[in-house]
C-alpha cells in the first residue's frame, strides 16, 4: 500500500499540478484585484457581524471551523517534510503561494455561498452544487461528490491520524494503538451533533491552539535570539538558488513550497466550500472574504513550525539523488536519522529549548488539537457529499448513510493511526491533488460568476451600503433562488 500511494502521489504532484495552482492563483489575485490583500481590515470586521441562524451558524463559527480544518498536522510535519527536499527556500514559496492561493480561496468560498441550498433543514454546499447549478453538468458534480468523499473523509485523515498518535508516542511513550482508540471515540462523539457540534468545539479550541502555539514560537525566537537574522537570510537566500549549499535545490524547492501550501491551507480543493455555505450571511462576498482570511493564519502557522527547526538546526535536507547535504547539528536523532521526518523533528527542535522533555509533550498535545479541528472538517465535507449524492432520497435514508459514516470514520481513523508515516502522508497528498485538479479547473471556467459576486459586493460597499445584500437575478446568476428567499425583504425595499 506504502509503494502505491507514493508511487501515485508522484504522478499527481508532478510539475503540470504546479503550474495549474500559481498560474490559476496569479489570475484570480488580477481579476479581484487583490482582493485577499486590499481586505484585511474588512475582513476582520466580518468576523463578528452575524449570528447563527436555525438553518445555518455565524461568520465566526465558520473560521474557527475552516480555521480548524486548515491549521492541522500539515502546518508542523508537512513543513518538515518541504525543509527536507527541498531546503530552507521551499518555506518562502509556501508564503509566496499561500498569499496568492487566498484568492482561489475567495473564490471557492463565494461560490459555494451563491450557489448553496436549503435541505433537512440546514444549508448545504460544495463544489457539487455550483458544478450542477452553475455549469449544468450534475453528471460531472456527482463525480466530484463521490472523489470528496474518497479523498477526504478516508484518504486525507492518513496523516493527521498518524501525527497524532506518533506524537504522543515520542512524547510520552503512549501505545499508537491506545491513542488511536482514544481519539477515535472523542471524534464520534463530536461528529455525531453535525455541524451545530463542530462549529462549537471548533470556537473552543481554535483560538487556545493557535495563539498558544504562536506564543510557544516566540518563546523560542527569544531564546535564539542572535540566530535570526542568519535563519531569515538563509531562508531567502535558499528560495532564490543563491545558497551555496542549496542552490542546486531551486525547483524542488518551489515545488515543495507550493505542494505543502496546498496541502496545509486546502486552498483550491473546495475543502472549505461545505463550512463556507453553511453560513448564516447576506451576501456570498462575505464568506468569500473571511475564509480567504483564514489562509493567512494556516500560513502564520507553517512559518512559525519553520523557525522552530531553522533556529534550532533541527532539519537536514537530502538533494535528489537521496544525499544529505546538510546534517542537522541542533538534535543527535536528527542527525542520525533516528527522529522521523517530520513531527519529531519539531518535538526534537522543542526539547532543545524547553527542559525534560516539556516541548514535545506541549506539541504533541497541540497537534492533537491541530488535527481533531481538521477531521471535525474532514466528517463534514463527507456529511455534505452524502447529503448531495442522496438528495432525491428520503431525508431518513440521508440520516442513514450519515451516520454510517459518523461510525465509519473513526474507525478508519484508527486504522491510519498506526500505519507508516511515508504510506499516511502519500495517501494524503493524492487526495488534496485528486481534487485540486478537478475544483481548480471548474473555477476557472466559472471565474466570470465569481467576479460577477466580487463587484457586486464591492460595488455596494463603495456606495456606502454597510451589509450589501445579494441579489442574483439582478446580476443574471441563474440557479441561486435560495438568495430570494434569504434576503426576499431587503430585495423588496430596493425594489419600492
Amino acid at each position: 500500500m506504502s509503494r502505491f500511494f507514493v508511487t501515485l502521489d508522484n504522478i499527481v504532484w508532478s510539475n503540470p499540478i504546479i503550474f495549474l495552482i500559481l498560474g490559476s492563483a496569479v489570475f484570480f489575485t488580477v481579476m479581484l484585484k487583490g482582493v485577499q490583500i486590499r481586505n484585511i481590515k474588512h475582513q476582520v470586521k466580518l468576523l463578528f457581524g452575524a449570528s447563527d441562524s436555525e438553518a445555518g451558524i455565524s461568520p465566526f463559527a465558520t473560521f474557527c471551523t475552516v480555521i480548524g480544518y486548515r491549521v492541522g498536522t500539515a502546518n508542523v510535519a508537512g513543513v518538515a517534510v518541504a525543509i527536507f527536499s527541498g531546503g530552507p527556500g521551499a518555506v518562502f514559496w509556501m508564503l509566496v503561494t499561500s498569499i496568492l492561493d487566498t484568492a482561489i480561496s475567495y473564490a471557492e468560498c463565494s461560490l459555494g455561498q451563491c450557489y448553496k441550498i436549503k435541505q433537512d433543514g440546514e444549508y448545504r454546499g460544495g463544489a457539487y452544487y455550483y458544478i450542477e447549478r452553475g455549469l449544468g453538468l450534475k453528471p460531472v458534480a456527482i463525480i466530484y461528490a463521490v472523489l470528496t468523499f474518497i479523498c477526504v473523509p478516508i484518504l486525507t485523515v492518513a496523516p493527521h491520524a498518524f501525527s497524532i498518535t506518533s506524537g504522543f508516542k515520542n512524547s510520552l511513550g503512549i501505545s499508537q494503538y491506545i491513542t488511536g482508540a482514544i481519539i477515535a471515540v472523542l471524534l464520534f462523539i463530536v461528529i455525531s451533533g453535525g455541524i451545530k457540534r463542530i462549529a462549537k468545539t471548533a470556537e473552543l479550541i481554535v483560538p487556545f491552539m493557535t495563539i498558544g502555539f504562536i506564543l510557544m514560537t516566540v518563546i523560542v525566537m527569544i531564546m535564539r535570539i542572535k540566530e535570526i537574522p542568519a535563519a531569515f537570510g538563509l531562508i531567502i537566500s535558499s528560495a532564490f538558488g543563491a545558497n551555496a549549499l542549496f542552490g542546486g535545490l531551486l525547483g524542488t524547492a518551489v515545488l515543495w513550497g507550493v505542494k505543502r501550501s496546498v496541502n496545509s491551507s486546502g486552498a483550491g480543493m473546495g475543502e472549505a466550500v461545505p463550512a463556507a455555505s453553511a453560513t448564516e450571511c447576506s451576501h456570498p462576498g462575505v464568506q468569500g472574504l473571511v475564509n480567504s482570511f483564514s489562509v493567512y493564519i494556516d500560513v502564520f502557522v507553517c512559518i512559525c513550525t519553520a523557525i522552530i527547526i531553522i533556529l534550532t538546526d533541527c532539519f537536514n535536507v537530502q538533494d535528489s539523488a537521496g544525499t544529505l547535504i546538510h546534517i542537522s547539528s541542533g538534535s543527535v536523532d536528527v542527525a542520525g536519522g533516528y527522529a522521523e521526518v517530520g513531527i519529531a523533528w519539531t518535538q526534537e527542535a522543542l526539547n532543545s529549548i524547553f527542559p525534560g522533555g516539556i516541548g514535545a509533550t506541549l506539541l504533541a498535545f497541540f497537534l492533537f488539537f491541530f488535527a481533531f479541528t481538521t477531521l471535525l472538517n474532514y466528517y463534514y465535507q463527507g456529511e455534505t457529499a452524502i447529503a448531495y449524492i442522496l438528495y432525491k432520497q428520503s431525508a431518513k435514508t440521508r440520516k442513514r448513510a450519515i451516520w454510517a459514516l459518523r461510525v465509519v470514520m473513526p474507525l478508519i481513523f484508527f486504522y491510519f493511526a498506526v500505519q507508516s508515516a511515508s504510506t499516511s502522508f502519500a495517501s494524503g497528498e493524492v487526495g488534496v491533488g485528486l481534487m485540486v485538479w478537478f475544483n481548480v479547473i471548474v473555477l476557472l471556467i466559472m471565474s466570470p460568476t465569481i467576479k460577477k459576486i466580487h463587484d457586486d459586493y464591492t460595488a455596494q460597499r463603495k456606495a456606502g451600503i454597510e451589509k450589501p445584500v445579494f441579489n442574483p437575478k439582478k446580476l443574471g446568476i441563474k440557479n441561486a433562488d435560495l438568495w430570494m428567499e434569504i434576503n426576499a425583504d431587503k430585495i423588496a425595499e430596493e425594489e419600492k
